[in-house]
């Protein structure tokens, strides 16, 4: 079962045709979703869909910038 937040996050990857970090991709669900979508539901949501093999992370060893919580310096990008 694909949620509306995964719904979207594979939206936003596919349209981007390039891995999207983390922050930056839960703020275009957001847009689409509104303030419902709390970090934490975002951040189970892209667990799921790497487990499920739909997105692929890429983590950034050396971030000139820090993200909120609970978000990672970590890039995905779709799996298709």
């Amino acid at each position: 079962m694909t949620t509306d937040i995964e719904r979207s996050v594979l939206d936003h990857l596919r349209a981007s045709h390039e891995p999207l970090r983390e922050f930056a991709l839960y703020d275009r669900v957001v847009t689409d979703l509104g303030d419902a979508v709390s970090p934490d539901a975002f951040v189970s949501s892209m667990e799921r869909l790497m487990t499920s093999g739909h997105v692929h992370v890429i983590a950034d060893r050396d971030p000139l910038r820090k993200d909120p919580a609970p978000f990672q310096p970590r890039y995905y990008r779709v799996v298709d």
